[in-house]
């Protein structure tokens, strides 16, 4: 039996364990943060372990972003956010990270952070699907497709539009997406060649219109 559950702080090890994975994911050559703090990817992990399990900044997290766990007869299976980036939702996002660092890691973040292009009206108020993770003992089991399903379900009406942000140098995904109803919306450009951050210069922003 399949259900969907919204997150608590038992899941952050398969929260932590889903964001590495698509960082990291070598079909979509994915490596943020590693890239953002200028650390190797044990750093990175013990960096989002100290975030996580920082009380306060877990709440905070979950008041930002909701965190959506899929189980497997009672096995947590996957995970997903779901976001709306209101007018506060950068400010806070960018408070979180930085108490956590070392001074040379924060100064490499801020250094890097600088570098990137404005996106924030391309982004803001709008609710967004990221972190669309599922373990590799669940995959092919249209674990995903439900948990999208899910979310899309429970969006209808709430929101005319959701979103879902796709690097350009994946778009594998877009067609994935394209499955759910989601629509090539705008692309953007979010990184510089001088000091790249991302591993794509643009990213394509998908929309699928909800029913109300």
């Amino acid at each position: 039996m399949i259900h969907v559950r919204k997150a608590t702080q038992k899941d952050i090890p398969l929260i932590i364990k889903g964001i590495l994975a698509i960082e990291t994911n070598p079909k979509s050559l994915s490596d943020t943060y590693t890239n953002l703090f200028s650390t190797d990817i044990l750093t990175t992990k013990e960096y989002l372990n100290e975030f996580f399990l920082d009380e306060e900044n877990f709440d905070t997290e979950l008041s930002l972003n909701t965190y959506h766990i899929v189980e497997v007869d009672g096995k947590p299976a996957g995970c997903c956010a779901l976001i709306f980036t209101n007018a506060n939702y950068y400010q806070n996002k960018s408070e979180l990270f930085p108490i956590h660092l070392t001074k040379d890691h924060l100064t490499a973040f801020v250094n890097n952070v600088s570098t990137l292009p404005e996106t924030k009206n391309e982004s803001e108020n709008k609710y967004s699907i990221q972190y669309v993770f599922v373990d590799d003992d669940f995959r092919n089991k249209g674990i995903a497709e439900y948990l999208l399903n899910h979310i899309i379900s429970e969006m209808e009406g709430l929101s005319s539009d959701l979103y879902i942000d796709v690097l350009e140098s994946s778009p594998h995904l877009v067609k994935y997406y394209a499955k759910f109803g989601f629509e090539e919306y705008i692309t953007i450009v979010i990184d510089t060649p001088e000091n790249k951050i991302y591993p794509s210069i643009r990213k394509n922003i998908l929309r699928k219109k909800l029913n109300n």
